[in-house]
């Protein structure tokens, strides 16, 4: 999905496309920015192998007129897409925002049940992160899905391994994220 002509640029290709960062809606700026995180998370290479520009995360660190949990994030996803140190990166943090921790970062999470939006402190994000993945991997462990075989609550016929290499149509491989679409 993210090396089709869509995002061939990066995540972030709407903020490069936008004459002002202030264009974009608030809470999508933060979702956009938490999933590049999430995703320079579990592979710092993919930036580089897609060749990701930084243009648009720089555009959201200059932009003051954007909400300081924007630029956080940004500021730390552009510290991972370019391997900067903790260092350095709290140098930036603190020459954009002011002082670690004492400027409110209050950062879009996610949504509750009710479609109430989920906010959480900025400066905290990356131990919450660890938290989410931890529990995640400690789910899979605990409650392991047999994709092979038909369970009561999921009675569509098994996958088989053929079906993970070609599509019927186009006779290509599909990609990996493909694979767990409806």
């Amino acid at each position: 999905m993210l090396s089709t002509p869509a995002f061939e640029n990066g995540p972030l290709t709407s903020i490069a496309t936008t004459a002002s960062p202030l264009a974009i809606d608030n809470s999508r700026l933060h979702r956009l920015l938490l999933a590049y995180y999430r995703i320079l998370r579990a592979n710092r290479q993919l930036p580089h192998d897609l060749i990701w520009p930084l243009s648009p995360l720089s555009t959201v660190i200059r932009s003051s007129h954007l909400d300081n949990a924007a630029r956080l994030l940004a500021i730390r996803c552009y510290a991972l897409q370019t391997g900067m140190g903790e260092a350095q990166r709290e140098k930036m943090e603190t020459e954009v925002l002011g002082e670690i921790g004492r400027v409110d970062c209050q950062t879009e999470f996610g949504q509750n049940p009710d479609d109430t939006t989920r906010q959480v402190d900025g400066w905290i994000l990356p131990v919450i992160e660890l938290k989410r993945i931890k529990n995640s991997r400690d789910e899979l462990l605990t409650n392991p899905y047999d994709y092979y075989t038909i369970h009561e609550e999921n009675p569509s016929p098994p996958i088989r391994p053929a079906d993970l290499r070609y599509h019927r149509s186009f006779r290509k491989p599909l990609p990996l994220l493909t694979w767990f679409l409806p």
